[in-house]
């Protein structure tokens, strides 16, 4: 193995344009809105190949034999531990101000998974969509790279530690790991595109390219004449641009076609020229510098800035990338920097003192919870609680809710199991998220209806083409169920579905209703407010019942509903039973839609998804409408 020269300013130059890259991404300027801009999300892929790259070289240049794991664990400390602390005790402490209680405390326990260095599968197993980003209200979502990052310090470095009298067998090791990895992703990304895109097995082969890269980087060049080196940088770069141009896919990623772009950083980094594009490598080596302060600060900014601002405009935007810039700028210099020239010490108090505060922050948070009202404005909270009768019943695993099931198990940890053991009947409610609301309608009413049982199965009609049927099909409830009600927000190419929907359940002779599409209103807006919160907070005195439901019926949005509605009565209503649950929402003569129950606490918690209490509301009035005796006879 080659001894190499130290860090060169290309490096640092990548890093400048990952972190842009990703910035721009995030922020979703509409000016900037182009194919290339929304595959910004690889600049973190870019960052873990330079990763690989980087500590591969530390390791190697201090020689295996002579390399102190302590020593190298010590300056990963200083590292990344103080800013990580300064950002999280900031953003926690702003939130506390902005956000209600379910969305602090969801961010206070994120910041818990952050510290352990396992929030890419707290994130993973809390179903959270790194897509939407900023919607999600985490302001440190981001942190789940950062996660993956300190595994692989972890980790990697006892590879070399285990083989260091066997230098030789190190390379083929990191092949077979990459391609382990590689298999790993092109198994799951299409199937468990969620599960793959936080796993950190599913980013080793980035990892480990880095560290082909640099061992190997030597040989590669000595291969190719001087006069061609140039000229291969530039087709890296242009693989690159292609890439985001052609081939990436947010949804699916890491895929297939991500060695593609692997390849373009490769050839970057072994055919640079110092000389080459000298001035334009100085100037994104800058942003390279304060890359790490640039990436932690950028998402708390942004996920504020989306809360805070009704319009958050270009020029909005604008300014708050310059504030990161500012902030990160003086991070850099004040903390990164200084960490790094003084005692270890000095990073392990500062970690000790911000596990403090997310201790603290946990106990004082309970105090917003204390503060509802009837009318609970937290949406956050409320959608959680909706979810009550079916949080996992694995008290080990942190995935506390699952709407899609995905694994044979699933069934099993989300969903009450039918006792076959007593005489009732037996209902298998199945569909998406709203066919949770179904469930909830009777289950928070089952002393009513005493006869029957009920659990839940959450799926897709388009998943009846694949291997999520089976899963289904081999479930304990679906077995049991003599009736299955299924429910979904039925879309036109749905349709299509429904005739295997309605074969599936001949076949295995059970009785199925279908549940048509709900009625909707408008969706949420940033704050997460419902159209009926914003007119609870309009009014100075809480609102009656009555004037509340006639505003909820002027704001329906039939189009909505109505038209896919009539589209399903008329294909399949002399096939299959059909349910319209408007009736029991809405009355057209007095011109009103339930939005609060007698108590006064809200219905709906967004568009179309029932509270708890709403399910109990509306549930009881399915009962008094004799649902059961007409349909589950």
């Amino acid at each position: 193995m080659i001894r190499k020269k130290n860090l060169r300013i290309d490096i640092e130059a990548l890093r400048g344009l990952s972190v842009i890259l990703v910035i721009l991404y995030h922020f979703k300027l509409s000016n900037l809105d182009y194919q290339i801009i929304r595959g910004g999300f690889i600049g973190v892929d870019i960052f873990f190949i330079i990763s690989g790259y980087i500590i591969t070289k530390i390791i190697i240049e201090n020689k295996i034999q002579n390399f102190s794991l302590l020593h190298f664990y010590e300056r990963r400390i200083k590292r990344i531990i103080p800013l990580l602390s300064i950002v999280l005790f900031v953003s926690l402490s702003t939130v506390f101000f902005v956000f209600d209680f379910f969305l602090l405390n969801k961010n206070i326990d994120t910041s818990f998974s952050i510290v352990a260095a396992v929030s890419n599968f707290y994130f993973w197993a809390s179903a959270v969509l790194y897509q939407f980003a900023e919607k999600n209200s985490l302001i440190n979502l981001h942190f789940w790279s950062l996660s993956i990052e300190m595994q692989f310090y972890i980790f990697y470095p006892l590879l070399f530690i285990a083989f260091k009298d066997k230098e030789k067998f190190i390379p083929w090791i990191i092949f077979i790991l990459i391609s382990l990895s590689y298999l790993f992703v092109i198994k799951n990304y299409k199937t468990h595109n969620m599960f793959n895109f936080y796993n950190s097995f599913s980013r080793v082969f980035e990892f480990l390219s880095g560290s082909i890269i640099f061992l190997y980087s030597d040989f590669i060049k000595l291969k190719i004449k001087e006069k061609f080196h140039t000229h291969i940088y530039v087709l890296g770069l242009i693989i690159l641009f292609l890439y985001l141009q052609f081939l990436q896919n947010e949804d699916f990623h890491p895929g297939p076609y991500t060695f593609l772009f692997i390849i373009g950083i490769g050839l970057m980094i072994i055919f640079n020229n110092d000389e080459s594009f000298k001035k334009i490598k100085i100037s994104f080596s800058y942003l390279g510098k304060i890359s790490y302060s640039l990436y932690l600060w950028h998402f708390p900014i942004l996920v504020l800035g989306s809360y805070y601002f009704v319009e958050f405009t270009d020029f909005k935007k604008i300014i708050l990338i310059l504030v990161c810039f500012m902030i990160s700028i003086v991070t850099y210099f004040f903390i990164e920097k200084k960490f790094r020239e003084i005692k270890l010490l000095y990073s392990i108090i500062l970690f000790v003192i911000l596990i403090i505060f997310l201790i603290a922050a946990k106990y004082v948070s309970k105090s917003k919870k204390e503060n509802f009202s009837n009318y609970n404005l937290d949406n956050h909270y409320l959608a959680d609680e909706s979810s009550f009768f079916l949080k996992n019943t694995n008290k080990y695993s942190l995935r506390k809710k699952k709407n899609i099931f995905s694994f044979e198990n699933d069934s099993l940890n989300f969903s009450p199991q039918f006792n076959v053991k007593n005489n009732k009947k037996k209902i298998l409610i199945v569909g998406d998220s709203h066919s949770k609301d179904i469930f909830n309608f009777f289950k928070t009413n089952e002393k009513k209806f005493e006869n029957y049982e009920f659990a839940r199965y959450g799926i897709n009609l388009i998943d009846l083409e694949n291997y999520r049927k089976k899963n289904l099909l081999l479930s304990h409830n679906f077995k049991h169920a003599d009736y299955v009600l299924f429910s979904q927000r039925y879309k036109k190419k749905d349709l299509i579905y429904l005739p295997k929907l309605i074969e599936l359940t001949n076949q295995n002779k059970k009785r199925l209703i279908i549940f048509l599409r709900k009625p909707e209103f408008e969706s949420n807006n940033k704050k997460n407010q419902t159209i009926l919160d914003l007119f609870y907070l309009k009014n100075e005195k809480i609102p009656s019942k009555v004037s509340m439901d006639s505003f909820f019926f002027n704001q329906l949005k039939f189009e909505s509903f109505k038209t896919i509605n009539q589209q399903i009565k008329k294909m399949y209503k002399d096939k299959v039973i059909l349910f319209d649950l408007y009736s029991i929402f809405c009355d057209n003569n007095k011109s009103s839609c339930h939005s609060i129950n007698e108590s006064g606490k809200k219905i709906f918690y967004d568009y179309g998804h029932i509270t708890l209490d709403g399910s109990r509301y509306i549930g009881n009035i399915l009962f008094d409408s004799k649902f059961h005796e007409n349909y589950l006879r």
